[in-house]
């Protein structure tokens, strides 16, 4: 069988290997690496010799600054640490902690199974049972279970998330991974392509207004591939054009990836810090600050996801490589 799992220990914590050994000259290997205890974070894409994520081990993992982290259930920024739904008002914190970036959930140790090895896939289920002892209940009042699916195959891999609503009320959320890509060739030779007519306009404290910003003719249009050499961002973008594709490609090493994804996933963070070996794509389901722009009227452009109680809500990224011959490629 050429899918299988593996184990290996970082920082004092099992961590997890499923792969696919390829079988002709044709295929490839790939291989991811998640650490459910530490924040479930998905340390490693590799396709045959090339690391395509990001993972500097200064950092933990659990943290927000390396590897994959899950952004859950406010991605990016919260303003003031506070939200309102429902008529309820919350503080967003966790252990008495306000908790402005990046959310609740990137810290906390998963539950997890056995990896399930079949002639399709290599595949490992984590998840998160919140109740009213969990810690994220203090900033997050829901009970619920937050499931999230790694599932490798021959194409690449899958994020697959369930959030399942325990509570009697309806309950709020986003959720994103804060994927820190290589720059394989370069800051000038790899290339980020977002097939967004709008990016959101910020305010100074890099919190969302609710005003979008058309992207023809501006310098943040990522509508044609560019490189990060030539993009200062740390922005989202919505309005995406429908069955055009999401990809960073590497063209010296004809690798490219695509982040295609269900119907919920509506908005790109783009991360592009200056002098740093990485760049970050990320698909969210909601704008930064979802919550509260929600309540303020902007509801399609927070796009704040709900589940009834006792219903459940599911979605899915998939990272697809696929392999070019060898040839200059130039982007205007």
């Amino acid at each position: 069988m050429s899918f299988f799992y593996d184990t290996e220990i970082i920082e004092g914590k099992k961590s997890y290997l499923l792969g696919y050994e390829k079988e002709t000259n044709e295929e490839h290997n790939v291989l991811i690496k998640v650490s459910p205890s530490l924040g479930n974070n998905l340390y490693c894409f590799r396709v045959d010799e090339y690391e395509v994520i990001h993972y500097d081990s200064y950092f933990s993992l659990n943290s927000y600054y390396t590897g994959n982290p899950i952004l859950y259930p406010f991605p990016n920024r919260l303003q003031n640490c506070f939200y309102q739904f429902n008529g309820k008002q919350h503080w967003h914190q966790k252990h008495g902690i306000p908790i402005f970036l990046h959310s609740l959930v990137y810290d906390e140790a998963w539950e997890c199974d056995e990896p399930e090895i079949t002639n399709d896939y290599a595949r490992i289920k984590t998840w998160i049972n919140i109740n009213k002892k969990h810690p994220i209940y203090e900033g997050f009042p829901w009970e619920h279970k937050l499931t999230v699916f790694f599932e490798v195959n021959k194409n690449g891999f899958d994020i697959i998330y369930e959030v399942e609503n325990h509570s009697i009320e309806e309950l709020p959320f986003g959720i994103s991974y804060h994927t820190f890509f290589k720059k394989l060739c370069g800051d000038n030779n790899s290339f980020i392509r977002v097939p967004a007519q709008h990016m959101m306009e910020l305010n100074k404290e890099l919190l969302p207004t609710g005003k979008l910003l058309d992207v023809e003719g501006k310098s943040f249009d990522l509508r044609k591939p560019i490189s990060p050499s030539k993009l200062n961002l740390d922005n989202c973008y919505t309005t995406m054009i429908k069955n055009e594709r999401v990809f960073i490609n590497y063209p010296n090493i004809g690798l490219k990836i695509y982040m295609d994804a269900t119907e919920d996933f509506t908005h790109m963070q783009v991360f592009t810090p200056k002098n740093k070996p990485f760049f970050c794509v990320e698909r969210q389901t909601c704008s930064t600050d979802a919550v509260n722009l929600d309540n303020k009227g902007f509801k399609k452009e927070a796009h704040l996801l709900r589940v009834k109680p006792k219903e459940k809500k599911e979605g899915t990224v998939k990272f697809i490589f696929e392999f070019n011959k060898l040839k200059e490629v130039i982007y205007d």
